[in-house]
Protein backbone atom coordinates (compact mmCIF):
# COMPACT_ATOMS: atom_id res chain seq x y z
CA UNK A 1 0.00 0.00 0.00
CA UNK A 2 1.60 3.50 -0.97
CA UNK A 3 2.18 5.99 2.20
CA UNK A 4 -0.63 8.24 0.40
CA UNK A 5 -3.27 5.49 0.25
CA UNK A 6 -2.58 4.75 4.11
CA UNK A 7 -2.96 8.07 5.21
CA UNK A 8 -6.41 8.51 3.59
CA UNK A 9 -7.05 4.57 4.65
CA UNK A 10 -5.92 5.79 8.45
CA UNK A 11 -7.90 9.30 8.07
CA UNK A 12 -11.26 7.66 6.77
CA UNK A 13 -10.64 5.37 10.20
CA UNK A 14 -10.77 8.01 12.09
CA UNK A 15 -13.35 9.73 10.66
CA UNK A 16 -15.44 6.41 10.99
CA UNK A 17 -14.48 6.19 14.75
CA UNK A 18 -15.59 9.69 15.24
CA UNK A 19 -18.92 9.69 13.97
CA UNK A 20 -19.53 6.54 15.97
CA UNK A 21 -18.57 8.09 18.96
CA UNK A 22 -20.64 11.02 18.03
CA UNK A 23 -23.92 9.18 17.39
CA UNK A 24 -23.36 7.06 20.61
CA UNK A 25 -22.85 10.45 22.67
CA UNK A 26 -25.63 12.03 20.93
CA UNK A 27 -27.85 9.25 21.57
CA UNK A 28 -30.84 9.28 24.06
CA UNK A 29 -29.94 9.83 27.68
CA UNK A 30 -32.07 7.82 30.37
CA UNK A 31 -32.81 9.00 34.17
CA UNK A 32 -33.84 7.04 36.97
CA UNK A 33 -36.42 9.57 39.18
CA UNK A 34 -36.80 8.44 42.60
CA UNK A 35 -40.20 8.01 43.95
CA UNK A 36 -39.59 6.59 47.17
CA UNK A 37 -40.17 2.83 46.97
CA UNK A 38 -39.95 2.73 43.95
CA UNK A 39 -38.36 4.52 40.76
CA UNK A 40 -38.59 4.92 37.19
CA UNK A 41 -36.27 5.65 33.85
CA UNK A 42 -37.49 7.88 31.29
CA UNK A 43 -35.93 9.12 28.27
CA UNK A 44 -34.51 11.95 29.27
CA UNK A 45 -34.25 15.53 26.93
CA UNK A 46 -31.17 17.54 27.78
CA UNK A 47 -33.39 20.40 28.40
CA UNK A 48 -35.32 19.33 31.39
CA UNK A 49 -33.60 19.77 35.20
CA UNK A 50 -34.58 17.53 38.12
CA UNK A 51 -36.44 20.06 41.26
CA UNK A 52 -37.52 19.44 44.09
CA UNK A 53 -41.10 18.58 44.79
CA UNK A 54 -43.83 21.08 46.35
CA UNK A 55 -43.65 21.15 50.02
CA UNK A 56 -46.87 19.48 50.85
CA UNK A 57 -46.03 16.49 47.97
CA UNK A 58 -45.67 12.95 49.72
CA UNK A 59 -41.78 11.08 49.84
CA UNK A 60 -43.13 9.04 46.60
CA UNK A 61 -43.44 12.72 44.19
CA UNK A 62 -40.84 14.34 42.31
CA UNK A 63 -40.86 16.75 39.37
CA UNK A 64 -38.93 17.87 36.68
CA UNK A 65 -39.01 21.24 34.11
CA UNK A 66 -37.57 23.02 31.54
CA UNK A 67 -35.21 25.75 32.02
CA UNK A 68 -37.84 28.01 32.62
CA UNK A 69 -40.41 26.24 34.66
CA UNK A 70 -43.38 28.48 32.51
CA UNK A 71 -42.66 26.68 29.92
CA UNK A 72 -43.13 23.45 30.88
CA UNK A 73 -43.84 21.30 34.70
CA UNK A 74 -43.72 17.20 35.04
CA UNK A 75 -44.85 15.77 38.42
CA UNK A 76 -44.80 12.49 39.14
CA UNK A 77 -45.91 10.44 41.83
CA UNK A 78 -45.80 6.64 42.23
CA UNK A 79 -47.93 3.89 43.50
CA UNK A 80 -47.23 0.07 44.67
CA UNK A 81 -50.94 -1.47 44.90
CA UNK A 82 -52.21 -4.50 46.67
CA UNK A 83 -51.58 -6.52 43.84
CA UNK A 84 -52.14 -5.75 40.04
CA UNK A 85 -56.05 -7.09 39.87
CA UNK A 86 -58.20 -3.88 39.11
CA UNK A 87 -55.28 -1.47 38.44
CA UNK A 88 -56.34 -1.32 34.35
CA UNK A 89 -60.14 -0.46 35.86
CA UNK A 90 -58.88 1.96 38.70
CA UNK A 91 -56.49 4.15 36.48
CA UNK A 92 -59.02 4.97 33.75
CA UNK A 93 -61.58 6.01 36.16
CA UNK A 94 -59.45 8.58 37.78
CA UNK A 95 -58.69 9.78 34.32
CA UNK A 96 -62.22 9.61 33.59
CA UNK A 97 -62.62 11.63 36.64
CA UNK A 98 -59.66 14.04 35.35
CA UNK A 99 -60.98 14.44 32.08
CA UNK A 100 -64.62 15.53 33.90
CA UNK A 101 -62.96 17.65 35.78
CA UNK A 102 -60.89 19.51 33.22
CA UNK A 103 -64.18 19.98 30.65
CA UNK A 104 -65.91 22.60 32.85
CA UNK A 105 -62.45 24.92 31.93
CA UNK A 106 -61.49 23.68 28.99
CA UNK A 107 -61.25 25.03 25.44
CA UNK A 108 -62.61 21.29 23.80
CA UNK A 109 -65.88 19.78 24.16
CA UNK A 110 -65.43 17.12 24.63
CA UNK A 111 -61.97 15.30 26.36
CA UNK A 112 -61.20 11.40 25.03
CA UNK A 113 -59.83 9.56 27.52
CA UNK A 114 -56.37 7.94 25.65
CA UNK A 115 -55.43 4.43 26.08
CA UNK A 116 -52.00 3.60 25.65
CA UNK A 117 -49.31 0.50 25.57
CA UNK A 118 -45.06 0.51 25.07
CA UNK A 119 -44.06 -2.36 25.89
CA UNK A 120 -45.09 -3.54 29.54
CA UNK A 121 -46.01 -0.15 30.43
CA UNK A 122 -49.54 1.03 30.19
CA UNK A 123 -52.03 3.30 31.08
CA UNK A 124 -54.78 6.34 30.07
CA UNK A 125 -54.13 9.66 29.89
CA UNK A 126 -56.63 13.16 28.75
CA UNK A 127 -55.09 16.51 27.75
CA UNK A 128 -57.09 20.11 28.05
CA UNK A 129 -56.57 23.26 27.27
CA UNK A 130 -57.29 25.91 29.80
CA UNK A 131 -59.78 28.45 28.13
CA UNK A 132 -58.75 31.47 30.51
CA UNK A 133 -55.53 30.42 32.41
CA UNK A 134 -54.64 33.37 35.18
CA UNK A 135 -51.05 34.68 34.50
CA UNK A 136 -48.99 32.81 36.44
CA UNK A 137 -50.64 29.33 35.05
CA UNK A 138 -50.28 26.51 32.39
CA UNK A 139 -52.53 27.12 29.08
CA UNK A 140 -52.34 22.78 29.01
CA UNK A 141 -52.45 20.21 31.11
CA UNK A 142 -52.01 16.12 30.40
CA UNK A 143 -52.63 13.78 32.98
CA UNK A 144 -52.18 10.22 32.78
CA UNK A 145 -51.54 6.79 34.72
CA UNK A 146 -49.24 4.47 33.94
CA UNK A 147 -48.41 0.86 35.11
CA UNK A 148 -45.99 -2.06 35.32
CA UNK A 149 -47.62 -4.72 37.44
CA UNK A 150 -48.54 -3.65 40.63
CA UNK A 151 -46.71 -0.62 40.42
CA UNK A 152 -48.51 2.26 39.21
CA UNK A 153 -47.24 6.17 38.41
CA UNK A 154 -49.65 9.35 38.19
CA UNK A 155 -48.54 12.24 36.04
CA UNK A 156 -49.19 15.48 35.66
CA UNK A 157 -47.50 17.64 32.31
CA UNK A 158 -48.34 21.42 32.78
CA UNK A 159 -46.77 23.38 30.08
CA UNK A 160 -47.36 26.93 28.14
CA UNK A 161 -46.57 27.39 24.17
CA UNK A 162 -43.20 27.62 24.38
CA UNK A 163 -42.81 24.22 25.92
CA UNK A 164 -45.08 22.71 23.44
CA UNK A 165 -42.08 20.46 22.14
CA UNK A 166 -40.63 19.70 25.34
CA UNK A 167 -44.43 18.79 26.81
CA UNK A 168 -45.04 16.19 23.66
CA UNK A 169 -41.22 14.82 24.38
CA UNK A 170 -42.50 14.53 28.08
CA UNK A 171 -45.60 12.71 27.47
CA UNK A 172 -44.09 10.13 25.17
CA UNK A 173 -41.06 9.66 27.57
CA UNK A 174 -43.72 8.74 30.15
CA UNK A 175 -45.63 6.75 28.07
CA UNK A 176 -42.69 4.40 27.73
CA UNK A 177 -41.42 4.77 31.23
CA UNK A 178 -40.20 1.96 33.00
CA UNK A 179 -41.07 1.52 36.40
CA UNK A 180 -39.59 -0.59 38.98
CA UNK A 181 -39.03 -1.40 42.73
CA UNK A 182 -36.33 0.62 44.64
CA UNK A 183 -33.93 2.42 43.12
Amino acid sequence: MRPVTRLRSIGFGLVLVGAVIGSVAAGPQSKVINLGAMSVSIAWDAGWQLADAAANAPPNSAQFQAAKPSDLLVMLSGHVAASDAGIDAAMRSMVDDNAKEFLGTSVQKSLPVEAFKDGATHGYEVCATDRAPKPDEWKYVCKGMAAMGDLVVGYTVLYNEPGRRQAERAVKALRAMQISKGV
